[in-house]
């Protein structure tokens, strides 16, 4: 009988340990993808405003159709 009270006492810590890890591993996951989006902005819009700027300078150039190289947004903001 003592065992088994051991036992439960044992699976309820368990529990309760395992329980606060997934909710600091979820609050985690949450401040990193903020994080990730709020320094994501600022680069995203200079690079569509430089893609507006040359699109308006070439003319009637769609702004659809492949991205080159220099297109695309920089790695680090």
């Amino acid at each position: 009988m003592v065992t088994a009270a051991i036992l439960s006492a044992s699976d309820v810590t368990f529990g309760i340990v395992f329980g606060v890890f997934v909710a600091a591993l979820a609050v985690l996951a949450v401040v990193a993808i903020r994080w990730g989006v709020r320094r994501d902005r600022p680069g995203r819009e200079a690079w569509r405003q430089r893609r507006l700027e040359s699109a308006s300078s070439s003319r009637g150039a769609p702004l659809g159709g492949s991205v080159g190289p220099s297109d695309a947004p920089p790695d680090d903001q």
